[in-house]
């Protein structure tokens, strides 16, 4: 089992390639600060498509709390697209959706977020904009793929080079790895 910090007031992030355990350990924490009493004080926006093909997946939440669940139906443009343009589409309507939750969130904040599959927003999405998201809680958990197992594109490279913006961004980054 991971150890928790029970420190607030850090951004932790959990960076690997798909499978390793990002959102497992994600859900963990988040069960840990539910299970402390801090529900009322926690959002999760989850960034993450229905599971397809036994990659992704929404953060299963604990139920019959008041955290605050804010999620839409994001598509997972590399495994559905059909084509490069296609996939830039579909990633372009992801960062939209995404952008409404964090409108979402900065209405009804919380002093605690956590931030599922944070990669699918910055394929398109502005980093600056997330950071400003980052800044309005005191503690923030977040996962994201930082992998090699999908193929060379604009889309991928874009990715990778947010994702390592985001780590920069953050105080704490645990690689995971099978």
């Amino acid at each position: 089992m991971d150890k928790i910090d029970t420190n607030i007031s850090h951004k932790t992030l959990f960076v690997g390639d798909i499978n390793t355990g990002k959102t497992a350990r994600t859900v963990r924490i988040l069960q840990h600060f539910v299970d402390a009493g801090w529900a009322a004080n926690i959002t999760v926006i989850d960034l993450a498509p229905d599971a397809h093909k036994n990659v992704g997946g929404k953060m299963p939440v604990p139920e019959k709390t008041a955290l605050q669940y804010l999620t839409g139906p994001i598509v997972p443009p590399r495994l559905t697209a059909t084509n490069d343009d296609q996939a830039q589409e579909l990633a372009q309507a992801n960062a939209h959706l995404a952008e409404d939750l964090f409108q979402r969130f900065t209405v009804r904040p919380s002093k605690i977020l956590f931030v599922n599959d944070a990669s699918l927003y910055l394929q398109a999405g502005n980093i600056e904009r997330f950071q400003a998201v980052l800044e309005i809680p005191t503690t923030a958990i977040l996962n994201a793929y930082y992998g090699e197992s999908f193929p060379d594109s604009a889309l991928t490279r874009r990715e990778k080079q947010m994702v390592s913006a985001l780590i920069r961004l953050c105080d704490h980054v645990i690689y995971t790895s099978n």
